[in-house]
């Protein structure tokens, strides 16, 4: 099952249109620029709520005096068939709709379909900075657990807080902000040592198995107030940098200056990592995450290939698809010359793209 049909009006280069998707892989096929991104966008809107290319609306809409409309009908044995839908009326804000029901809480669009997204920039997560694998981490522990998104957004709004104090030199609410930073900071802390834990137990013998023992890379996870024991060392360590926050106008330590890193016999990945290594690495990330959601979640994802595997050798893309997990439905895009004949099955759904518009 999956998405059964998907309807597109107004969105990117693709031309309006309602489109059948009822198979369990979808192979995506054409030159570049002609619109297999734009399918595999629309639908990650759909599921996550957010571009994987793109923060701003006006980049998604073909002419900007029109609406915009983007829906899908996902089905699953355990839930039926949900129509999922997204507008974008000019001068308004974006509006995104479960079975005609306004979504007032992105966690309500992602308990609907699991999705996990495939695209060469995972590479950031690897070899990036340190946000960019805070948020890999971070979405992992979303998806895992939608309640994880309060204790998220609870930290992020009492930072602000705190920042803006420092900057306007408000030391009366300083303290009541230090305890309530570390109450939710450890919270975060001891979520993310646990996830890098047992995120770890699936991602290292995946890699390893994939390169045949050349490539024994763990998770480290270092916390900002590493060494640091409950809430009373920690108001002790926000308080010790309060003069060099005041200063830089920002708090110095915490949640949001964790590190995740890739460690390969005790030395950083990323610095001695060939470019080859490191999609290697990012593909099997994202195939760890699937995994590790599929288990936690019991919930089959929907897996979408942007270009992810174009860069593999035959023998390499085989191993990458047969690792696997269970997935509700697959979309791959592929150039014509790029031999994905080899990798078609009898469930296999192949759309020829051509200008925006999508060819049996």
């Amino acid at each position: 099952m999956g998405f059964e049909r998907l309807s597109v009006v107004n969105f990117r280069n693709l031309r309006d249109q309602e489109l059948s998707l009822g198979s369990r892989e979808v192979f995506l096929i054409g030159e570049n620029g002609q619109g297999k991104s734009n399918l595999i966008e629309a639908i990650h809107l759909l599921c996550l709520g957010a571009s994987f290319r793109e923060k701003r609306d006006a980049a998604l809409v073909r002419v900007s005096s029109q609406d915009t409309a983007v829906c899908g009908w996902y089905a699953t044995a355990d839930a039926g068939e949900r129509q999922l839908a997204l507008r974008i009326a000019p001068g308004r804000k974006r509006e995104l709709r479960v079975n005609d029901k306004p979504v007032n809480d992105r966690r309500e669009l992602l308990a609907e379909a699991l999705c996990i997204c495939f695209v060469q920039q995972d590479r950031d997560f690897v070899a990036g900075s340190p946000e960019d694998r805070r948020r890999f981490f971070d979405q992992t522990l979303v998806l895992s657990d939608l309640s994880f998104l309060d204790t998220l957004r609870e930290y992020r709004s009492i930072l602000r807080s705190r920042n803006l104090c420092l900057k306007e030199n408000r030391d009366d609410l300083l303290d009541i902000y230090d305890q309530q930073l570390a109450a939710r900071g450890l919270a975060l802390v001891a979520l993310r040592e646990d996830l890098a834990r047992q995120f770890d137990a699936v991602f290292f013998p995946l890699l390893t198995e994939i390169t045949e023992g050349s490539q024994t890379v763990r998770i480290r996870y270092r916390p900002s107030w590493e060494g640091l024991q409950g809430a009373d060392q920690v108001i002790a360590r926000l308080g010790a940098s309060r003069a060099l926050d005041r200063k830089l106008g920002v708090t110095t330590c915490g949640p949001h200056r964790d590190t995740f890193s890739f460690v390969l016999s005790g030395r950083e990945y990323a610095p001695i990592a060939s470019t080859g290594q490191l999609r290697l690495c990012a593909l099997a990330l994202r195939i760890a995450q699937a995994r590790f959601l599929a288990e936690r979640t019991r919930r089959r994802p929907v897996l979408l290939f942007d270009d992810a595997l174009l860069e593999l050798d035959p023998g390499k893309k085989k191993a990458f698809l047969a690792r696997f997990p269970t997935y509700e439905q697959a979309f791959f895009t592929f150039l014509p010359d790029e031999g994905f004949l080899a990798y078609r099955t009898a469930e296999t759904l192949m759309l020829t793209v051509k200008a925006g518009d999508f060819y049996r």
